[in-house]
Parts: structure tokens; C-alpha cells; sequence
């Protein structure tokens, strides 16, 4: 499964980056964006941890960067938990959740 997330991630992050989210301009945020493990919580739900390019995108995070950049609609996070979420429906995954790892 983490092979599939990671082949089509890039592809839908691309797609998902549209105003007012982060935009795609060389594609190296979305290319750098990867599903690195998947874990079950205690109520045996998967759990996919991610990481992506830190520098210099971390600074789009509410909580890490400075406004005016770190604003909720251009979180990093955001974005690739709704890139996450809507290749799983195509497996017909019912809850998981997302983590950054």
C-alpha cells in the first residue's frame, strides 16, 4: 500500500495545489512528499505517517511558520492529508488518519 500511496502521491499533490493552498510552481514540494509507514492505533484503524521537503516548506505550517505565510489554508499538511485521503477512496479504505512524521 505505501508503494501505490507513493507512486500516485506527487500526481494528486500537483493537482490539489490551487489557490488558496500552497500552488505548484517546479514541483518539488509535491515530489518530495512521501508515505513512510503505516501503523494501526488502539482502535485498529491505519495510521499513514508522511513526511515532505521540511526546508523550505515547513514554514507554511500554522504553528511553525510566521504569518503571513503560515496561514490554515496553505498548511502543508493539510494538503497532503486530502491528496492521502482521496487515493485511499479509490481502495474503498474506510477511517485512517495521517501524521507527519
Amino acid at each position: 500500500l505505501i508503494g501505490i500511496l507513493n507512486q500516485r502521491l506527487p500526481k494528486k499533490v500537483r493537482d490539489n495545489m490551487q489557490e488558496p493552498a500552497l500552488q505548484n510552481r517546479t514541483g518539488r514540494f509535491a515530489e518530495s512528499v512521501k508515505v513512510t509507514e503505516v501503523q494501526k492505533t488502539p482502535k485498529g484503524f491505519p495510521s499513514f505517517g508522511y513526511t515532505y521537503q521540511k526546508n523550505p516548506y515547513e514554514r507554511f505550517e500554522v504553528g511553525r511558520g510566521d504569518p503571513p505565510w503560515a496561514t490554515p489554508e496553505r498548511d502543508p499538511r493539510k494538503l497532503i492529508d486530502k491528496s492521502i485521503r482521496e487515493i485511499a477512496t479509490q481502495f474503498a479504505m474506510g477511517r485512517f488518519f495521517t501524521r507527519r512524521v
